[in-house]
């Protein structure tokens, strides 16, 4: 399947993944809302709504539908350098659409590197201070992104035995 690590260091998590498909293919699923929809989101909180404009400035808004609420996110994306890197501020929105005082923003860092015709992602959450990582690790962030990165996993061997 795909093989994860995960390390916090004060104010910055890092997970690692390596997944089992090109660079390009991994890079490119992260660029639209065509492919965000297939995998973006939880088996039980799937992504509902998803609007991007994928450049350097450009943002995406997105929900997710969950039993109890429909929590949405804006991210605006800091660098983009195709295929290897994606940084973008991740904010979370309140029910006014307004970027939450309530919860943390994080700037979000996402290397791609292949290796042997497989792709290793390094994903890093740096938050204003460590409380804040704390808060979003025990909300269940780390769980929540295992299951992100499954369906993702999956999502690319679909995408592989179709071509």
């Amino acid at each position: 399947m795909s093989d994860q690590t995960a390390e916090q260091k004060g104010n910055v998590m890092t997970v690692t993944r390596t997944f089992y498909a090109p660079r390009d293919l991994v890079f490119e699923v992260h660029t639209d809302c065509k492919h965000l929809v297939n995998w973006y989101g939880g088996e039980s909180w799937p992504l509902t709504r998803c609007e991007m404009d994928f450049r350097e400035g450009g943002r995406r808004l997105y929900c997710f539908k969950m039993p109890d609420a429909e929590p949405c996110g804006l991210v605006i994306y800091k660098q983009i350098r195709r295929p290897e890197i994606i940084v973008y501020k991740d904010h979370f929105l309140d029910k006014k659409g307004e970027i939450s005082k309530e919860l943390p923003s994080s700037i979000i860092t996402l290397e791609f590197t292949e290796k042997n015709g497989k792709t290793i992602v390094v994903n890093r959450w740096e938050y204003p201070t460590e409380n804040d990582l704390d808060l979003m690790l025990e909300m269940g962030a780390i769980e929540g992104l295992n299951e992100v990165w499954d369906r993702l996993h999956n999502y690319l061997e679909k995408l592989d035995t179709n071509e």
